[in-house]
């Protein structure tokens, strides 16, 4: 995605689910080390995504991994 400020792209993960009976398999990791290594090719600053705030399991694994921003998301529905 854009990130106009910097000039330049980085990457934004959309959406992510690993089936319950493989996970803690390392599938996650395999999935972020690709990930990384996309975005490496792609010369890309970072990688961001959202996360639900009561997925603690998913945020316990993406604390290890990387950086939590301050921002919150909003969304305004069209009517």
């Amino acid at each position: 995605m854009p990130s106009p400020l910097r000039g330049k792209l980085i990457g934004f993960l959309d959406d992510l689910y690993v089936l319950p009976e493989v996970r803690a398999a390392g599938v996650i990791n395999a999935l972020f080390n690709a990930l990384n290594q996309s975005a490496l090719d792609k010369a890309w600053l970072f990688v961001r995504w959202n996360t639900a705030d009561n997925n603690y399991r998913a945020r316990s694994f993406y604390d290890k991994i990387a950086e939590r921003t301050p921002w919150l998301m909003y969304q305004m529905p069209v009517e």
